[in-house]
């Protein structure tokens, strides 16, 4: 948060909202406060909002931790909530309802050139619905029926989703073009900037409902930035979607988009993820 405000906020003023699972000391929230200007809200969640789905099998997810406890996050009970909250139940918070736009913001990554555009407006007179930063491929071992599930729920509602002809579209970027299988790819959204009535409208929280039903979260291992990447597939055109590439930014030490022309960046060109092999950005454009 130091560092957001050090790198944009401080000229702008947007407020916080910070959700918490915990009961939050008074001092913490005032020492969290203090590093802005801006309004901080703190909003405690529920279980019904981050935790299980009512009708998943404890002992089933509790199996599935256990079985996929060598994957990244694959033994975590928290990851879960957390992936479940921030891929629907987030956009059913009574506080998100009072918003037009949100910028995902998480501790562990880092701004690493100075933001001198109004991000928020770009996406607000450009008329774009998310946003993203890099592209990745998903563990393919943490998600092995989500695809499918994705096409059950596009063939029950064939009026809503966008054609795999449309060249506009963004199933060239998921789908390989000769088996027609789930690739792997998908747009990271730890840096995202989007529109709340998109992932709060009827068809996204429809295509959540969907996949929250299945259970996949609990007895696999679905990570948000996959079920939102494919949701945009469905839903989305390149044109509702922006790419960040003057964003200089930095996820865990590792994961790092360093701008190509800007000399105010903390980070080398060379460091950029978007020529690593593990990045799907080639796919995408």
């Amino acid at each position: 948060m130091r560092n957001l405000e050090d790198q944009f906020n401080k000229n702008h003023n947007y407020p916080y909202l910070i959700f918490t699972d915990q009961d939050l000391s008074q001092e913490y929230m005032e020492l969290v406060a203090s590093l802005s200007k801006a309004t901080v809200k703190f909003e405690k969640v529920g279980k019904d909002l981050y935790g299980y789905h009512p009708r998943t099998d404890l002992e089933r997810a509790a199996q599935a931790r256990i079985d996929m406890s060598q994957m990244v996050f694959g033994e975590s009970e928290d990851y879960r909530f957390q992936s479940r909250f921030m891929a629907g139940m987030i956009y059913r918070h009574p506080m998100m309802l009072e918003l037009d736009f949100t910028w995902r913001f998480e501790a562990g990554t880092e701004y690493i050139c100075p933001i001198n555009q109004d991000l928020f407006q770009y996406i607000f007179e450009n008329n774009k619905t998310t946003s993203f930063s890099m592209a990745l491929y998903e563990y393919k071992e943490t998600i092995p029926s989500l695809y499918q599930t994705v096409l059950d729920f596009a063939a029950k509602h064939p009026e809503w989703i966008k054609s795999e002809q449309d060249s506009s579209s963004l199933w060239s970027f998921v789908q390989d073009p000769f088996t027609k299988t789930f690739n792997g790819c998908h747009l990271w959204n730890n840096l995202q900037i989007a529109n709340v009535g998109f992932y709060g409208g009827e068809k996204y929280q429809a295509f959540f409902n969907y996949l929250d039903e299945s259970n996949g979260i609990f007895y696999e291992r679905w990570g948000d930035p996959v079920i939102q990447s494919l949701g945009a597939t469905l839903f989305l055109s390149k044109s509702d979607i922006h790419f960040w590439d003057t964003v200089g930014y930095r996820v865990a030490n590792f994961f790092t988009h360093c701008p190509t022309d800007y000399a105010k960046c903390t980070c080398r060109p060379e460091q950029n993820f978007d020529f690593n092999g593990y990045s799907c950005l080639r796919f995408y454009f």
